[in-house]
C-alpha cells in the first residue's frame, strides 16, 4: 500500500487568510536549508502565533478554524495565562484532539499530563469548564482516577475511613459522602486533584460519581485499552497513524521498481490552504529543491500535505510521542533526507525529473527508495562483521561501520576531531558510503 491516500493531515487548513504566508529573511532561508525539520515544522506544524490572534479580538475567532495539530504545537508556546485566555475560544473537539496528542507516551497515559490539563477546568467560567469536562471520554477520566487516587465507597453512614490510606496523604469526602478519596502523595498533585473533584461534583455531580464508580469497577488495563482504541481512530483522521499501520513505510524498494502515479483530485476548499514551503533553490536537500521548482500553487500544496502525512507515519512508526516537538523535528529531518536521497537516486540528480517526479509519484516510494539503499548498505556492514573484519575500537572505520549497522543506518564524518553521525541524504554521501565499504572489504 502507497501512503497518498490520508485525511485530515496536519497540512489541512492552515492558511487563516489568502494574506497569510511564511515570511523568512534570506539568512533564515540559508539556516533552515541546513535544518529541514525547522522548516517543515514551522510550516505544517507550528505556523500560527496563538498569542498573536488572542491579542486582537478581530482574530481570535480564526481559532475555531484551526486545525488540531497545529493548535496544540501554537498552544505549547503559550504560558498557563494565555491558554486559560484561549480556551474559551476552542472547540469541544480541538480540545478533544489536543488531548489526544498530549496525553499519551506510546500506548500509555500520562496522569500526570492529564491532570496539568484537566487543571484549567478549575479555574474556568462554567460554560468553559463544562466544555472541557465534556471533551474527555470517560475511559480517560477513569484511567486518572485509578492511577492517582485510591477509592472507597462508603458503604454505610457509620463507616470510619480514618485508618485507610498511607500516613502522611492527604484525602477527600466527595460533597456527596459516597466516596472516600485517598490524594496523590506529591501536595500539588493533591491540592489539583482536590480541586479538580470539587469542581466536577460542583458543575456535573451525576457524572462525577459515576466516573469514580466506574473507576473503582474496572481495571487501569481496561480503561486505558478503551481510551487507546477510541484515540487512535481520532489521531488517523488528523493524519497520525496507528504503529501497525505505519511500519509499512520501512518496506524498502529496488531501484528498478516501478513507482505507482499518483491520482490527483482537485483540493476542495481553497480558503483553508495549507501554507507553502519558503522556496529553497540550493542545499542538500534535492526534494526542497524539487518542491521550489514547481510554480503552480496546487500541486505544492499538495505535496506539503503528503510531506507532513509522512512524517507523521515515521513517528507513529518510530514509537514517538507528538508531545516530544524536539523528536519530532528528528523525524521530519529523517523524513526528508531519506526521501531526498531516493529522489536522487531515481532522478540522477536531475532536477527537472525530480521536479516532475514528485508530483507524478507518491513521496513514500521515493522513501522507501532511499531506505532499499540504506539497507544494501547495513548488508554489506553485516557481511564484513560476519567475515570476522576487525577494527581498531575507536577509529574512525570502526564508527562508521558501527554507524551503518545501526537500526536506521546513518552515515559516519569527522568533524573537528569528533566523531559524528548523519542521515544520508544524496548520491554523493551514497558513494562515499559504498567507498568507505569497499576500502574496509579491501583491508580484511
Amino acid at each position: 500500500m502507497q501512503g497518498g491516500s490520508h485525511k485530515g493531515g496536519v497540512g489541512t487548513g492552515i492558511l487563516l487568510d489568502v494574506n497569510d504566508k511564511t515570511d523568512i529573511s534570506s539568512e533564515e532561508r540559508a539556516g533552515l536549508m541546513r535544518r529541514p525539520e525547522e522548516l517543515v515544522y514551522r510550516t505544517c506544524y507550528a505556523p500560527v502565533d496563538l498569542g498573536r490572534l488572542l491579542a486582537s479580538s478581530e482574530t481570535r475567532s480564526r481559532i475555531r478554524r484551526l486545525p488540531v495539530a497545529q493548535l496544540y504545537y501554537g498552544l505549547r508556546e503559550l504560558s498557563d495565562d494565555q491558554i486559560s485566555q484561549l480556551l474559551p475560544h476552542i472547540t469541544e473537539e480541538q480540545w478533544t484532539g489536543i488531548l489526544d496528542l498530549d496525553l499519551w507516551r506510546r500506548d500509555r497515559l500520562s496522569p500526570g499530563q492529564f491532570l496539568y490539563r484537566q487543571g484549567f477546568i478549575s479555574g474556568a467560567h462554567d460554560a468553559v469548564a463544562k466544555k472541557l469536562i465534556r471533551a474527555v471520554e470517560e475511559e480517560i477520566w477513569e484511567n486518572a482516577f485509578q492511577k492517582m487516587l485510591q477509592i472507597h465507597v462508603r458503604e454505610s453512614p457509620d463507616q470510619v475511613f480514618d485508618d485507610l490510606g498511607p500516613k502522611g496523604r492527604e484525602s477527600l469526602m466527595t460533597p456527596d459522602d459516597h466516596y472516600f478519596l485517598v490524594l496523590p502523595a506529591k501536595p500539588e498533585a493533591a491540592r489539583m486533584m482536590r480541586s479538580l473533584i470539587l469542581r466536577l461534583y460542583e458543575l456535573d455531580p451525576e457524572r462525577a460519581r459515576f466516573l469514580l464508580g466506574m473507576a473503582a469497577l474496572r481495571t487501569s488495563t481496561e480503561t486505558q485499552e478503551l481510551a487507546y482504541q477510541s484515540r487512535k481512530s481520532r489521531l488517523e483522521d488528523l493524519g497520525f497513524q496507528d504503529y501497525y499501520d505505519a511500519i509499512e513505510i520501512y518496506t524498502p524498494l529496488p531501484p528498478d521498481e516501478s513507482l505507482p502515479q499518483k491520482d490527483w483530485q482537485p483540493l476542495e476548499d481553497l480558503s483553508t490552504l495549507p501554507v507553502m514551503l519558503p522556496a529553497v533553490e540550493q542545499g542538500p536537500y534535492l526534494l526542497l529543491q524539487a518542491f521550489a521548482a514547481i510554480e503552480d500553487p496546487e500541486p505544492s500544496l499538495h505535496l506539503m500535505e503528503e510531506l507532513a502525512f509522512l512524517c507523521n507515519k515515521v513517528l507513529s512508526a518510530d514509537q514517538v510521542s507528538p508531545a516530544q516537538p524536539e523528536r519530532l523535528k528528528r523525524r521530519i529531518r529523517k523524513t526528508v533526507a531519506t526521501i531526498s536521497l531516493g529522489l536522487d537516486v531515481w532522478s540522477g540528480g536531475d532536477l527537472k525529473k525530480a521536479s516532475r517526479g514528485v508530483q507524478r509519484h507518491f513521496l513514500q516510494s521515493f522513501f522507501q527508495l532511499g531506505y532499499g539503499r540504506l539497507m544494501d548498505l547495513q548488508s554489506r556492514a553485516r557481511r564484513l562483521i560476519e567475515k570476522g573484519c576487525r577494527l581498531r575500537p575507536g577509529s574512525p572505520p570502526e564508527a562508521a561501520l558501527e554507524g551503518f549497522m545501526r537500526p536506521f543506518p546513518l552515515r559516519t564524518v569527522l568533524h573537528k576531531g569528533k566523531i559524528r553521525r548523519r542521515f544520508l541524504r544524496s548520491r554523493r554521501d551514497l558513494e562515499k558510503c559504498r567507498n568507505i565499504l569497499r576500502r574496509l572489504d579491501d583491508q580484511c
